[in-house]
C-alpha cells in the first residue's frame, strides 16, 4: 500500500508538471504576441543594417532599391536596380515611397544617412517600400550646368595618355568638355584642356578658384588661383598662397619624408624601421604646416569650415612598387632606393613613360613582379584598405579616410595634374593649371640610395617633374573640397565670370 500511495503521488506530481508547463508557454506566446503589436505600433523608425538590407518581413518589406545610372539617355533609362545600400556619392531621391496593397501611404517617411535607411510613421504592417537613390556627382554635374546655361560634352578620360593636352587633337572644336575617370567614390568629371577651352573658375571665401574635377561623391574639389575674389590672372605669383617652401626641409635622408605626414627615421639605434612605422603619420611635414597655417591665417578659411567636405580624401599614395628605377629593389624603409606607385605610372627605368597612366583612386594595388604595362595597368580595380586608411587624408574618420588632418585642405596629386593636361617629364604651358609659378604636389617620386626623398613638383617653364623635398623654391597652391551640396548664384565659369558659391543662410 505504501508503494502504491508513492507511485500515484508520483503521477499527480507529474501531470502538474506536464499542465503547468503548457500553460507556461501559453503564456509566454500570448505575452510575446501582445508586446510585438505594441512594440510595432510605438516604433518609430526601422533602421536597417547598412550594406545588405536587415528587415523584419512582417513589418515592412524592401520591393526594390534603384540607384541612379552614371551615364543614362532619358528619365525611363535613369535607375538600375541594386540590392545593397550605397555607402557615398548617393541621397535619397523624393521617388522613393512606401504602400499597403496598392495604396502609397502618404505619412511614411524615409529617410537615409549614407549608411542606413529609415522609415518613420509606418501605419500598418504589410508596408512595401521603393528606395530611389540620386547620384550626386551627377547633381552637382547639373547644377554646373544650369549656372552657365549649356551642357558639357562628356568623354571618358584617355588612357593611357600620351603626352601634354593638345586641343586639336583632342578637342578641335573646343567644346567646353570634361572628361570621365573612376574615383574611390565613383566617377568623377575632370576638367582637361587649356585655359581657353577651360572655364572652371569659382569665387569662394574672398578668393579665386579652379575646379579639378567633380570628385565621385558630388564634391567639388578646387585648387587656389590668388587671394582676391574676381581675379583673372593665370601666370602671375600671386596664383601660390604660400611662396617657396621645402616639404621637408631638414633630415630630408629618408623614405618616411615623402609623407605629407611622417613616421620614424632610421636611426643608428634603431636602423630601418619596419614600413608601418617610417610611414605613419604622426607629425605633419613643412608643406602640410605651410596649409594648415594659410588655412587659419592669412586664407582666413576658418570663417568657410562649414562650406568645406572632411570626408572626401587627398591622396599621398605611399604604395611601394618596386623595379621603378634602375637597381630599385627597396621596401621604402629608411634609405633603401624605393619607388613609390605615382612614380610608377609615371616613371620607367631610367626614362618618363612615353605613355602615363595615372589615376584618381588612391590605394591602388599594382603589381611589382617585373609586369607588362598591359598588366601592371590594365585595371585599378584592386584597392588596398590598409594602404587607402594609411594614405588618404581626411577630417572625418570613415572607412576610407585616415581623420589625420587638422584643416580641409592639402594639395593636388601628380595623377591630377596629369589628368588636368600636363604630361610627367615634359615641358608645357599648353593647359590651364600652368601659372608660370613653382609648386608642390602631395604625391611622392622615390628615394636615392645616399640622397634624399624626392616628391613630385611643378617648375615655372611648365616641366612636370620630382624635386627633393628638401628644395625651398616651390610654393603652395591649397586644394580644398567643397560639399555636394552648395548652390551657386550665377556664372559661367569663365576668367571674367566665375561662378559664384551662394552663401549659407
Amino acid at each position: 500500500m505504501k508503494i502504491e500511495r508513492l507511485d500515484t503521488e508520483s503521477r499527480r506530481n507529474k501531470t502538474i508538471f506536464v499542465v503547468g508547463f503548457i500553460l507556461a508557454i501559453i503564456l509566454v506566446i500570448v505575452i510575446n504576441y501582445i508586446t510585438s503589436l505594441a512594440r510595432y505600433r510605438n516604433t518609430e523608425s526601422i533602421e536597417l543594417a547598412s550594406g545588405n538590407i536587415s528587415y523584419n518581413k512582417a513589418d515592412l518589406n524592401i520591393i526594390a532599391m534603384y540607384q541612379e545610372k552614371d551615364d543614362y539617355v532619358s528619365e525611363d533609362d535613369k535607375y538600375t536596380n541594386i540590392n545593397k545600400i550605397p555607402t557615398t556619392g548617393y541621397k535619397l531621391s523624393s521617388q522613393s515611397y512606401c504602400e499597403v496593397g496598392k495604396q502609397r501611404l502618404e505619412e511614411a517617411e524615409i529617410t537615409y544617412d549614407g549608411q542606413y535607411i529609415g522609415v518613420n510613421k509606418l501605419s500598418e504592417k504589410g508596408t512595401k517600400c521603393y528606395i530611389y537613390f540620386d547620384s550626386l556627382v551627377k547633381e552637382m554635374l547639373g547644377k554646373l550646368e544650369t549656372s552657365k546655361g549649356s551642357k558639357y560634352t562628356i568623354d571618358e578620360m584617355p588612357n593611357p595618355i600620351t603626352g601634354p593636352y593638345d586641343e586639336s587633337t583632342e578637342n578641335p572644336e573646343g567644346k567646353e568638355k570634361l572628361y570621365t575617370s573612376p574615383d574611390n567614390y565613383g566617377t568623377s568629371y575632370v576638367f582637361r584642356g587649356n585655359n581657353e577651352d577651360v572655364n572652371n573658375w569659382v569665387t569662394f571665401a574672398n578668393h579665386t578658384w579652379r575646379i579639378i574635377r567633380i570628385n565621385g561623391d558630388g564634391t567639388l574639389r578646387m585648387i587656389f588661383q590668388c587671394a582676391e575674389p574676381n581675379c583673372t590672372d593665370t601666370i602671375e605669383e600671386k596664383t601660390n598662397a604660400v611662396g617657396g617652401t621645402a616639404y621637408r626641409p631638414t633630415s630630408y635622408s629618408d623614405n618616411t619624408y615623402v609623407g605629407y605626414y611622417y613616421g620614424t627615421a632610421h636611426t643608428e639605434e634603431k636602423p630601418s624601421p619596419s614600413y608601418e612605422e617610417t610611414h605613419s603619420n604622426t607629425t605633419p611635414s613643412t608643406i602640410a604646416e605651410a596649409v594648415n597655417n594659410w588655412y587659419t591665417g592669412k586664407g582666413a578659411m576658418t570663417n568657410y569650415t562649414d562650406y568645406l567636405d572632411g570626408s572626401t580624401g587627398f591622396c599621398n599614395d605611399r604604395t611601394i612598387v618596386k623595379d621603378i628605377m634602375t637597381g630599385d629593389n627597396g621596401d621604402g624603409t629608411g634609405q633603401k632606393a624605393s619607388g613609390y606607385a605615382p612614380s610608377a605610372r609615371l616613371f620607367a627605368k631610367s626614362t618618363w613613360r612615353t605613355k602615363q597612366y595615372p589615376t584618381l583612386k588612391c590605394g591602388v594595388v599594382m603589381p611589382d613582379t617585373n609586369p607588362t604595362d598591359a598588366e601592371r595597368f590594365s585595371s585599378f580595380d584592386e584597392i588596398d584598405p590598409i594602404a587607402l586608411k594609411r594614405d588618404l587624408y581626411t577630417i572625418e574618420e570613415s572607412n576610407r579616410g585616415n581623420a589625420k588632418l587638422s584643416v580641409s585642405a592639402a594639395l593636388i596629386t601628380s595623377d591630377e595634374y596629369v589628368m588636368a593636361g600636363g604630361f610627367a617629364g615634359a615641358v608645357s604651358t599648353n593647359y590651364w593649371l600652368y601659372t608660370n609659378q613653382t609648386y608642390w604636389t602631395m604625391s611622392p617620386c622615390d628615394y636615392f640610395v645616399d640622397g634624399w626623398a624626392r616628391v613630385f613638383n611643378v617648375w615655372d617653364n611648365g616641366l612636370f617633374s620630382a624635386a627633393g623635398v628638401q628644395d625651398t623654391r616651390f610654393g603652395v597652391r591649397p586644394v580644398i573640397n567643397l560639399k555636394a551640396d552648395i548652390e551657386f548664384t550665377s556664372g559661367t565659369g569663365a576668367s571674367s565670370n566665375p561662378f559664384i558659391v551662394k552663401p549659407n543662410n
